[in-house]
C-alpha cells in the first residue's frame, strides 16, 4: 500500500495527514518543531517506510512556506537517505490551484495537511514536475551556486591577465595565443626563437 504524507507547516509546529491509495486518513499528527518533535517525526517515518513495500510509494510533500519549511525539510531528507522515502516542497501556487479544482473551501492546518497528501496521491508532483520535486538540499544548492560564482569570477580574471598582459607586453599576449592555435613548423620556430631571445 502507498501512502502519502501532507505536512502543513506553521510557525512552532507542523500537522501531518497521512493517507492510502484509497484517500482514506490513516493518521493524523501534530508535531512540535523542536528537537523531541524531529525525533518523534522520525520514528513516525521509520514506521510508514516498514508499512510500506519496496515496490510501492512512500511520498511525503509540504509547502514552502518561505523559510519556514527548512527544518522539515533537512529532517525528511535525512530520513530519505536512511529510507525509501521521497520528500517534495511543493509550489504553493500550484498547490491552491489543486485547491481550486477539488472545490476545498476550508483553510485549516488539518485540511490543508490532508489536501497536501491528496495531491501527492494523484500524482500532482509527477504532472507539474516544473513547480515541484525533489527539492534539492540546501547544502548542495549553496555548493553549486558557489562553484559556478567562482568559475565566473576565474574567468573574468583570465580576461582582466589576458587584457595586461596585452597591454603591457604585446608579443607576449602574440606568443600566448600562437602557442594555442595549430600552426605550420614555422611559426612555431619563430615563436621559440623570439622566447630565447633571437
Amino acid at each position: 500500500m502507498n501512502l502519502y504524507v501532507g505536512v502543513d507547516i506553521s510557525k512552532g509546529y507542523a500537522d501531518f495527514c497521512v493517507i492510502d491509495d484509497e484517500g482514506t486518513v490513516r493518521e493524523e499528527y501534530r508535531l512540535d518543531d523542536t528537537r523531541s518533535g524531529h525525533d518523534q517525526a522520525q520514528e513516525l517515518a521509520q514506521e510508514w517506510d516498514r508499512t510500506v513495500s519496496s515496490e510501492e510509494e512512500l511520498l511525503v510533500g509540504m509547502e514552502a512556506t518561505g523559510g519556514m519549511e527548512r527544518n522539515w525539510l533537512h529532517l525528511f531528507g535525512q530520513i530519505a537517505d536512511e529510507t525509501d522515502l521521497e520528500v517534495y516542497c511543493i509550489n504553493p501556487l500550484i498547490l491552491r490551484r489543486f485547491a481550486e479544482q477539488r472545490l476545498h473551501a476550508g483553510k485549516t492546518d488539518r485540511i490543508s495537511a490532508r489536501l497536501m497528501a491528496d495531491y501527492l496521491r494523484f500524482g500532482g508532483v509527477e504532472a507539474n514536475s516544473e513547480g515541484t520535486g525533489k527539492s534539492p538540499r540546501p547544502g548542495l544548492r549553496t555548493l553549486s551556486r558557489k562553484t559556478k560564482e567562482l568559475i565566473g569570477r576565474a574567468t573574468e580574471l583570465k580576461n582582466e591577465l589576458h587584457a595586461l598582459l596585452q597591454r603591457v607586453h604585446p608579443e607576449l599576449a602574440l606568443l600566448r595565443l600562437r602557442a594555442h592555435e595549430p600552426v605550420g613548423p614555422e611559426v612555431n620556430q619563430t615563436a621559440s626563437d623570439a622566447r630565447r631571445g633571437r
